[in-house]
């Protein structure tokens, strides 16, 4: 499932009760960016070093309680996709 659209991600990936906190990776004018509850991290020169900080942000937001679910744009205008979930995708990434 992981790296299918969100639309995509069906039943098995939903989060539970917890508060769900998504990281959104997308590129910009200025570079890779992160964006997460308001929050804006980078820019990043290459879509690695965001997934990378977004990760790690998520991975820290999951230890408080968050649901945490890292979302990534590869193209502008195109779905984004599922590329780490919290509590189901190991940390460090492979």
């Amino acid at each position: 499932m992981l790296g299918a659209p969100v639309s995509d991600a069906g039943p098995d990936l939903l989060m539970d009760a917890r508060t769900e906190l998504a990281f959104f990776v997308m590129q910009t004018h200025s570079g890779w960016m992160v964006r997460a509850d308001g929050a804006v991290y980078g820019p990043y020169s290459c879509s690695e070093a965001a997934l990378t900080e977004a990760v790690d942000e998520a991975h820290a937001a999951g230890l408080f309680g968050f649901a945490s679910v890292v979302l990534v744009q590869q193209v502008i205008g195109q779905p984004y996709d599922i590329k780490w979930l919290y509590g189901h995708d190991p940390y460090p990434p492979i």
